[in-house]
């Protein structure tokens, strides 16, 4: 899974649990339990029956947190062929393709017995953690790789309930992103079923199609 930015004002920084693990690509929230940290985001059924996410949207992870299933999408101008991450011979013509990198654990477990904090409460402790940047404005575009959105069946939601994935998206130009409900923090088309619930969808969707490279299984969208 992974994010390229075509073109973005800022990159936001959080923070995150030590034990935390992700991406880079996936959607992420504000964490209600420990202020000023971000989480996997979740799409959900909030208390007045609208439907977003817990703690409010926070944009999309610029950084992979995990050390095992890491991407990254790089641009090749003339064109080439090359092994993807399975030892499938691709053919590329020039473009963007996705191939597997390496991930280093720095700073994964930091060994902190205590931290004086005094805005932490009255033990003055907090638990380690480590900084996440963070996409958040409105009118970037990116690419992302097959491991950020979903295809399939459940890579369209609001077909079979309100708050569900179902059905098979098509990614057409302009169609309307939201997050999975399935807590992968992956991308999915919202369908027509979404969009006739009009207002109660306010908040949810966080991107929009550009266009949908297939071949290369890489998705092109504007963040809304």
């Amino acid at each position: 899974m992974a994010i390229r930015a075509l073109n973005t004002l800022v990159v936001a920084n959080f923070g995150t649990a030590a034990t935390a693990s992700w991406v880079d690509g996936v959607g992420v929230q504000r964490d209600t339990a420990t202020a000023g940290n971000v989480i996997i985001a979740t799409r959900a059924l909030q208390p007045n029956g609208a439907i977003g996410f817990t703690g409010g949207f926070a944009g999309f992870s610029a950084d992979s947190t995990a050390r095992t299933g890491n991407t990254m999408i790089l641009a090749d101008p003339v064109g080439s062929n090359y092994v993807d991450a399975n030892g499938v011979l691709q053919t590329a013509n020039n473009g963007f393709y996705s191939v597997a990198k390496r991930a280093v654990g720095d700073f994964f477990a930091e060994n902190v017995n205590g931290v004086t904090n005094p805005t932490s409460g009255s033990s003055g402790f907090e638990g380690p953690r480590r900084g996440v940047g963070v996409y958040n404005t409105p009118g970037g575009q990116f690419i992302v790789d097959s491991g950020a959105f979903k295809t399939g069946s459940g890579s369209s939601t609001g077909l079979n309930a309100a708050n569900s994935d179902g059905g098979t998206a098509v990614y057409a130009p302009g169609a309307p992103l939201t997050i999975a409900i399935d807590g992968s923090g992956k991308l999915v088309e919202m369908g027509p079923a979404c969009a006739a619930l009009g207002a109660s969808w306010t908040g949810s969707i966080v991107g929009v199609v550009d266009r949908y490279d297939s071949a290369a299984g890489l998705l092109y969208f504007t963040q809304k």
